[in-house]
């Protein structure tokens, strides 16, 4: 899914307050009006557009009762979208939630394996693993704000540079080279969506301004 699709949905105050509740367990379309003291016509449109989106699914749970199954809904996405937003840089990247088990987190997958059937244990167990992974994630993003502040500083000294010594035409494409690094002319192309032919003639003029030697090193994946 794209991340402007996501952003677009994600723009709903309604349907944020629908993943949050889904995201402890699955519910039917009266029970989230209930809850979220919304109308059942305004849920169910909200409903059709995450469902539509792919962030939620609906399925069929049969009654206790005897009366027809009810159609309810869950999320149907693991994913982290990271936005990224400073003077001189503005990205986006979503990230697919994946069961890697790398060495750095096989503690914790190796705790979770143990909890046992018990649900007092169990719940104690969960509560604990899961605080210990809420710790680490909080320092692994405190090391992440200590590395966007120097690649900010990076990005901004590169927008000066470009905007002292090249053109308009010359910036969008050193600034594609140094932020992305594409790995030939065509790749260049396809990223700035110049054609090859133009992109030659712009990188030679480039040339001259930044020296044979510089050159070679900033343009050495451009064959």
């Amino acid at each position: 899914m794209d991340s402007d699709v996501i952003l677009d949905i994600l723009g709903n105050d309604t349907r944020r307050k629908i993943l949050a509740v889904l995201s402890d367990e699955p519910m039917y379309f009266n029970q989230l009006a209930k809850e979220l003291g919304v109308g059942q016509q305004a849920i169910l449109r909200h409903l059709q557009a995450l469902e539509d989106s792919g962030l939620i699914e609906a399925y069929s749970e049969k009654s206790e009762f005897g009366a027809p199954d009810r159609k309810h809904y869950r999320l149907n996405e693991s994913f982290i979208l990271t936005i990224s937003l400073s003077v001189d840089d503005f990205t986006m990247k979503k990230q697919k939630i994946v069961e890697s088990r790398h060495k750095e987190s096989k503690k914790y997958y190796k705790v979770f394996d143990s909890v046992p059937k018990e649900t007092g244990k169990a719940l104690s167990l969960l509560q604990e693993n899961l605080a210990d992974i809420e710790e680490e994630i909080s320092s692994l993003e405190s090391r992440l704000n200590d590395l966007y502040a120097p690649k900010q500083q990076i990005l901004h000294k590169l927008h000066q540079i470009g905007m002292n010594s090249f053109d308009e035409g010359e910036r969008k494409i050193l600034y594609t080279i140094v932020e992305e690094s594409p790995g030939s002319i065509a790749e260049l192309s396809n990223i700035t969506e110049e054609k090859e032919s133009n992109l030659k003639d712009l990188i030679t003029a480039m040339r001259s301004k930044v020296g044979k030697d510089n050159a070679q090193l900033l343009f050495r994946n451009l064959k």
